[in-house]
C-alpha cells in the first residue's frame, strides 16, 4: 500500500524530529519577519556630507521573505486554529517558502551591493550590522528556517 507524501502519523522519532524542524522553522520565519522592518542597507551619511538613505525589506524583493514567512507560520498555526492538520503542510510546501524567502533575500542584497559599488562605497560599510541590523536578523532567521525545513525534508515519511 502506497502512503501519500508528507503523512504527518509517522514513527516516534520521525515524528520528533518533524516538530523539531518545525519549530525551528517558525523561529527562523519569525525572525525573518521581525528583519524585514530595520534598515536592510545605508548608503552615504559618512564623512562625504551626503545624508544617509536608508532602504529595509519592503524596498526590494526582500519583501518576498517578509510575505513568504508569513504564510509559513499561518501554516504552522493553522492546524491549531481549524483542529486537524491541513492537506497542504508537507515537506514541499516548506522548501517552496523558505527557497522563496532565500531567494528575496538574495535578490534584495545583490540589488544593494550593485547601487553601493556604483556609488563607489564600501561594502562593509553599506552592510554593517551597524547600518543594516535587519539585513543580519534576516540572515540568521533565514539560517535556522533552512535549517529547519532540512530536518522536515529529512523526516519526510515517502522513503
Amino acid at each position: 500500500m502506497a502512503r501519500r507524501l508528507g503523512k504527518i502519523q509517522s514513527g516516534a522519532g520521525s515524528l520528533r524530529q518533524r516538530n523539531n524542524g518545525r519549530r525551528l522553522s517558525a523561529a527562523g520565519a519569525l525572525l525573518v519577519v521581525l528583519g524585514a522592518l530595520p534598515a536592510w542597507w545605508t548608503l552615504g551619511g559618512g564623512a562625504g556630507g551626503l545624508p544617509p538613505i536608508t532602504g529595509n525589506a519592503f524596498d526590494s524583493a526582500g519583501a518576498l521573505g517578509f510575505f513568504a514567512a508569513l504564510a509559513l507560520l499561518a501554516l504552522l498555526i493553522a492546524p491549531d486554529a481549524v483542529g486537524e492538520q491541513l492537506r497542504v503542510d508537507w515537506w514541499p510546501v516548506h522548501l517552496a517558502f523558505v527557497s522563496l524567502a532565500a531567494l528575496g533575500f538574495l535578490l534584495a542584497a545583490y540589488s544593494a551591493a550593485v547601487t553601493a559599488t556604483g556609488s563607489d562605497l564600501s561594502l562593509a560599510t553599506v552592510f554593517s550590522p551597524t547600518r543594516a541590523p535587519g539585513l543580519w536578523v534576516t540572515l540568521v532567521g533565514l539560517g535556522a528556517w533552512i535549517s529547519g525545513a532540512a530536518q522536515i525534508v529529512d523526516a519526510r515519511d515517502d522513503r
